[in-house]
């Protein structure tokens, strides 16, 4: 009676998986769910503007004024949405509402926040945004702005899938929230009785709003017209897949009328609302059941996403197209947060470096000049191949590829319906074609944003940049006094030790004290002001050996935004 729990029983071998979605698929995507910068009412005292920016912003409009949720991530973009808004709606603003951290739900927050504006969140968002925009945030930029296609035009990249591409030149106006929350909470605001739920999905800091007079919640990015991003590409901590079911089984007892997701159009009616929800918990839950089934029978992790494919009563719906998220990287993913990166075969264990892998199949071949010549041959018409023969030339140390990778890459693309890995090729091969990645300009932090960075995130970004240097032995350590708050910062081993308040055992004693406020500190983290003009200012003290401090603070790169230039 429980076999199905003691035994996998007989395999059974799933479809092929079928070609991903083409840039025609794409482009009716970029019509039907995005579409031109205008403003939609799917139901009574709501507005959406859709097609200005990534994310919609979405206005309920009460009769004591406005209640704003997800203000959008360019602050210029933010202001055309505002203007169109304000044709249709009128009001003072009293509350505005992140559904989650994700600079596009929250960039332009400060286009809409007023006096007496009330910020809302979730408790966990600090924590998510601080997370992603901090530690990572070099490479969270880089792989972002290939996703997103950052210097693409119309022509090449015609949308994000769920939203008009970002503009990653715009300054940031993010805002802090005032009030935050746990579970659930009511928000009685601008004549409004709203519930604000934390439903963990796309993040961890998660939230729908519901309001239950008129039948309709806000979903965030739990729900959007494509299949959903199980897995991102510019990076970032595995998402929660069974959370993700839970929430949408948990909007789904609402049994709505209307639901206004943050990305593509509305759903209005309650079956279609109720198909909409159940269609994706059912695709995020088959993918993940394949990958546990792929795992269970031990099987290779690159077999899994050769074969993994929804069926065809979910592919086949146009609100589950590949065009965002991927039925494969998606499989991928979750196999590797399920059980780690090792699928269970013995020879991966301790594999050939991947130098020696590429000589030694580049010489099988029949040498470097061979393996050219077929990646070349092979660029129009099987730009896959192309690029796995260019890849081994690469690793084996050969140069000169980059106009061959550039050419591959497009020809990739040309073929790819989904917005984010067609972006990421095409930016891609542009920053071969110059022989210099793509560059834009650091962002510009606003000040509220600087004052209210936790210190302890600052050092343990701090840790993360330390340059470890063989040549360099033996411990050293520096003690930081930022206000009431102590720090300890110990390089040994090539890493850097945090410890708050007072040193581990063990720890030497300090080369120097550095002696500063938590305001100045923050400045000097995100390069806003340089430690000369905080020592002339007296906002900044050094006890001890100053030279030594320098020297200290010189082992690591600066700053947490990422350098102009930086990519990997």
């Amino acid at each position: 009676m429980i076999a199905w729990l003691l035994g996998c029983g007989p395999r059974v071998d799933e479809p092929v998986r079928p070609p991903v979605v083409t840039p025609a698929v794409l482009e009716q995507q970029c019509d039907d769910q995005v579409g031109p910068p205008r403003v939609l009412q799917p139901a009574p005292d709501v507005f959406v503007a859709i097609g200005f920016d990534l994310a919609n912003t979405i206005v309920l409009r009460g009769p004591e004024g406005l209640v704003v949720v997800d203000p959008g991530m360019s602050p210029d973009r933010a202001r055309q949405a505002r203007a169109a808004l304000e044709e249709e709606v009128q009001g003072a603003v009293r509350a505005v509402v992140f559904t989650h951290s994700h600079l596009d739900h929250v960039g332009a927050a400060s286009v809409w926040v007023e006096p007496g504006t009330e910020v809302w969140a979730t408790d966990e968002w600090e924590r998510g945004f601080f997370h992603q925009y901090g530690t990572l945030l070099p490479s969270e930029s880089a792989r972002a702005m290939r996703q997103f296609g950052w210097g693409l035009g119309p022509d090449e990249h015609p949308c994000s899938a769920i939203g008009r591409a970002p503009d990653f030149d715009a300054a940031i106006g993010v805002v802090r929230p005032t009030h935050t929350f746990a579970g659930a909470t009511d928000l009685d605001v601008a004549g409004l009785h709203l519930r604000l739920v934390a439903l963990p999905g796309e993040t961890q800091d998660h939230l729908a709003v519901v309001w239950p007079e008129r039948r309709l919640f806000l979903p965030g990015d739990n729900w959007y017209a494509a299949f959903p991003n199980l897995y991102t590409i510019r990076g970032t901590t595995p998402r929660p897949v069974d959370r993700w079911i839970d929430s949408l089984d948990r909007l789904r007892r609402l049994d709505a009328e209307v639901m206004v997701p943050s990305h593509t159009l509305p759903v209005v009616g309650r079956e279609a609302v109720r198909e909409a929800l159940v269609a994706h918990r059912d695709a995020i839950q088959f993918v993940r059941d394949a990958a546990v089934r792929a795992t269970n029978h031990g099987e290779r992790r690159d077999a899994l996403v050769e074969h993994v494919a929804l069926p065809a009563a979910l592919a086949s719906r146009p609100t589950l197209q590949e065009t965002y998220g991927r039925v494969d990287w998606s499989a991928r993913a979750i196999a590797n947060a399920t059980v780690g990166w090792f699928d269970g075969r013995a020879a991966e264990l301790d594999p050939l470096p991947r130098a020696e892998v590429a000589r030694r199949t580049v010489d099988a071949m029949g040498g470097v000049d061979v393996v050219r010549a077929s990646a070349s041959a092979a660029v129009e018409d099987d730009p896959q191949w192309a690029l796995h023969l260019l890849v081994l030339l690469e690793d084996r140390g050969e140069t000169g590829l980059d106009a061959s990778f550039a050419a591959a890459y497009r020809a990739q693309a040309a073929t790819m319906g989904n917005a984010n890995g067609r972006a990421y090729l095409l930016v891609a091969a542009g920053e071969r074609e110059r022989g210099q990645p793509n560059t834009m300009k650091r962002p510009e932090l606003p000040d509220a944003l600087v004052d209210g960075l936790p210190l302890r995130m600052l050092f343990d970004v701090m840790a993360s940049r330390l340059r470890p240097d063989p040549t360099v032995s033996g411990l050293a350590s520096v003690r930081f006094e930022i206000g009431d708050e102590v720090f300890v910062v110990t390089v040994r081993n090539g890493i850097a030790e945090v410890a708050e308040a007072e040193p581990l055992p063990g720890t030497p004693a300090p080369v120097a004290t550095l002696r500063t406020d938590p305001a100045t500190w923050r400045r000097l983290a995100v390069e806003r002001e340089s430690p000369g003009a905080a020592l002339a200012a007296g906002r900044l003290s050094v006890e001890g050996n100053p030279l030594g401090l320098w020297q200290f603070l010189g082992r690591f790169d600066q700053g947490l935004a990422p350098p102009p230039d930086h990519l990997p």
